[in-house]
């Protein structure tokens, strides 16, 4: 396929083990940064998750690229460089390029290599007439980004799915502004963000009645595993997600059943038995919560969309001087 690129920018093993070693000998909290979810498996999973009855995100974003084709269509330039900060699967990002005015070209960043690229050659094949670039590596990871993304009059930044929910606030304001600096002033950031709502709606997504969840949690491990060669036996941990309203934020842990040793670069990680591994942060956004952090972080707010239910808020926003 002629219109497709790759690009390989992921970390190192080191930095890997540096930073599992680093969570898991945490004395207050052990956890694991929720970027190790998405291995092969894992983003096969969430995949999964995602068509599930119980988990809304996704339907409710889609519902609104589908009824504000025209509007959405409006606000953002054509011929347009399409950036995808953490590409999932191909379904957002279509919808989006064909409601773009002729976008010269979809830069997907992902980092994990494999599901990465079978969804580049899939749009590649797609959307002929777009040049498609795929870059393994960190979101975050701007030094090496702006290697690829090349200085263009147009740019559409695209962050769906409420990844940006895995922040803490002051973790996702500075992700936000180094977004701001790839984009360019008065390029574009189109970012979902899941709406604070009844707390039952919130933890029956994350504790589906399929267990899929469940499964998508415990596979960190598995990956843990083959990045470090431990040896964590997935079936010694439970499965826990739950709203804390102080936060205002679903938390994923995995509860040890038993007292247990795992040994990883030399060192013995030791956990009680009802002890957890902190695996994730979900914040929960009011409309105007957002629009105070983006606007904050160099962002304009230049239109707020959300599904009937308000469930879910697509933001448009357009990087503003510091």
């Amino acid at each position: 396929m002629r219109n497709l690129s790759f690009f390989n920018y992921i970390n190192g093993e080191e930095d890997d083990f540096s930073e599992i070693l680093s969570g898991l000998e945490n004395q207050e909290q052990k956890k694991i940064n929720s970027k190790f979810f998405y291995d092969e498996k894992g983003s096969r999973l969430f995949d999964q998750i995602t068509k599930l009855s119980d988990y809304y995100p996704t339907k409710k974003e889609l519902e609104i690229l589908d009824r504000e084709y025209e509007q959405i269509n409006n606000y953002l330039p054509a011929n347009a460089m399409v950036i995808e900060f953490g590409s999932g699967s191909n379904q957002k990002i279509s919808k989006l390029l064909k409601i773009i005015e002729k976008p010269e070209e979809y830069i997907s960043i992902d980092i994990s290599r494999n599901f990465l690229l079978k969804n580049a050659r899939e749009l590649a094949i797609n959307f002929p007439d777009i040049k498609i670039t795929a870059v393994c590596a960190d979101f975050s990871d701007t030094n090496n980004l702006s290697k690829v993304i090349k200085n263009k009059k147009s740019k559409v930044g695209f962050f769906p799915g409420s990844t940006i929910g895995n922040f803490c606030p002051e973790e996702a304001r500075e992700l936000l502004k180094k977004f701001s600096k790839i984009l360019g002033l008065n390029n574009y950031l189109v970012i979902g963000v899941d709406l604070r709502k009844d707390e039952k709606i919130l933890e029956k997504a994350y504790n589906d009645s399929e267990g899929l969840t469940a499964k998508f949690n415990k596979n960190i491990l598995s990956g843990i595993n083959k990045i470090c060669g431990t040896i964590f036996d997935v079936n010694n941990f439970d499965h826990k997600a739950f709203f804390n309203k102080n936060e205002s934020r679903i938390e994923m842990h995995l509860v040890s059943k038993k007292e247990q040793t795992v040994e990883i670069l030399n060192k013995k990680i030791k956990l009680k038995q009802g002890e957890s591994i902190h695996t994730e942060n979900s914040y929960k956004y009011s409309v105007d919560s957002f629009k105070n952090l983006a606007e904050s972080a160099c962002f304009e707010i230049k239109k707020v969309m959300t599904d009937q239910k308000a469930f879910f808020g697509i933001f448009f926003l357009k990087v503003k001087s510091p």
